[in-house]
């Protein structure tokens, strides 16, 4: 049998995050189930090309959690503006779309704009989260922007109905910009930098994969490899597959919050009926690696029902050492409520698109091909989500245990969250709450 202070369960970067910050204070025991660390930020290598878990960039606010990442790369990172753009009725304006309808048709800006005024001559206020996402866009960015584009591209992504998706996590993610600055996007300058994710920075070497390796060496008592099979949290132990019995303290959560429920042994009826409640869609990520100049973008929108998948990047503009030389990269992000993908198909459906709206050239200069699966990739935002997060939070307050992150937290969240949020658990553990 084993005993440690902090058992912290998955090996990503709000579970690293805590370790390192417990090093030299609490004993800890962190089990990774996968070989390698970073959970979703990860990288693969495979043709010579570094294939990440989609576009996993970071986007950098608070001063505690940018020293700790940008001194664990230390030389090994790039800072880079932002290139995003949206496709629609076949031509490209740059992200947000709501900003910038100037590279729409006269018709469609004329639309937009007159719909935007509207609503908010009617008072449209961002709201509290609770109102479903359908009403919510038409009140705030009125008829014409949420037809073009809220509505469409939102229905890809979640895969879930926009009247029964609450809206409580579209801050900071859904810009809501100015009637000067909607005016201005439409008749006059661009405004391409709107957003939290104006500016971010990336790994020079080794994709989005290197931060968690940085994190590691930091870190004491991490095991790759193993799996966490069942918890009492009112007994204080865990059975951890190759290692037996471990008896902790206090534990730490990153695995998805219903997955984490379900190893519970003592959880209650309540607690179970709650995490039952929680959904969540599936992302399908194709990388491709080719051998033809990158278009001179970083990702791209794509709202149209022509194209099959929400979002495309060109990782390779990311950083010139994801590729071998003489070439770049793709992924493309394709969302499922969880069905399974006919990947055959997909991917003819994602090279068509990427040659209809001029990403790629020549489909023949196409080397290397890879899919990457997100089993829970987007939790779902729903009144069901909002009554069983009190339950599940409740109930790991009374067992002392913490469950973070962006899965563990249950919720939509980027990399810099994550980090903040294992620093903030290892604090208050070392502190003795």
């Amino acid at each position: 049998m084993i005993r440690t202070d902090t058992l912290i369960i998955g090996g990503g970067l709000a579970g690293l995050s805590a370790a390192r910050a417990l090093r030299g204070r609490k004993k800890v025991f962190l089990a990774e189930r996968e070989a390698r660390y970073g959970g979703l930020a990860a990288t693969v290598l495979k043709g010579g090309f570094h294939f990440d878990y989609s576009g996993h960039l970071l986007h950098l606010r608070w001063p505690e959690t940018t020293r700790l990442i940008l001194g664990a790369l230390g030389s090994n990172v790039r800072r880079l503006r932002r290139d995003a753009r949206v496709f629609a009725h076949g031509r490209w304006t740059p992200f947000p779309f709501q900003a910038n309808l100037a590279g729409m048709p006269p018709a469609v800006r004329s639309e937009c704009v007159r719909g935007f005024l509207a609503a908010r001559a009617g008072g449209g206020a961002p709201g509290d989260g609770a109102e479903v996402f359908e009403d919510w866009s038409r009140r705030v960015f009125g008829a014409g922007i949420s037809r073009h584009f809220m509505l469409p591209y939102n229905a890809k992504l979640w895969q879930y109905p926009l009247d029964r998706l609450t809206t409580e996590w579209c801050a900071p993610f859904v810009p809501v910009p100015s009637p000067a600055e909607i005016i201005k996007g439409a008749y006059g300058r661009s405004r391409p930098g709107l957003g939290y994710n104006a500016v971010f920075h990336y790994p020079q070497k080794g994709g989005i994969g290197a931060l968690a390796a940085a994190l590691a060496l930091g870190t004491s008592g991490t095991h790759l490899g193993i799996e966490v099979e069942k918890v009492d949290l009112r007994a204080r132990k865990a059975r951890v597959r190759h290692f037996g019995e471990v008896r902790f303290r206090r534990l730490i959560n990153t695995a998805p919050l219903d997955e984490f429920a379900a190893l519970c042994a003592d959880a209650p009826a309540a607690v179970r009926r709650a995490a039952a409640r929680l959904r969540r869609n599936t992302v399908y990520v194709l990388n491709l690696g080719f051998r033809e100049p990158a278009p001179a973008m970083h990702w791209g929108y794509f709202p149209g029902a022509a194209f099959p998948f929400y979002r495309a990047g060109v990782s390779g503009n990311f950083s010139p050492f994801l590729s071998p030389a003489g070439r770049s990269s793709f992924y493309i992000e394709i969302a499922t409520d969880g069905r399974p993908l006919d990947l055959v198909s997909a991917e003819r459906a994602c090279v068509k698109g990427l040659l209809a709206c001029g990403m790629l050239k020549d489909a023949g200069r196409i080397e290397e091909r890879l899919w990457l699966k997100i089993p829970c990739a987007y939790v779902v935002y729903d009144a069901d989500r909002a009554a069983a997060l009190p339950v599940l939070r409740g109930w790991l307050r009374e067992r002392k245990a913490r469950s973070i992150g962006r899965y563990g937290g249950w919720k939509y969240s980027f990399m810099e969250e994550s980090v903040k949020e294992g620093l903030e658990a290892a604090r208050e553990i070392a502190a003795g709450l």
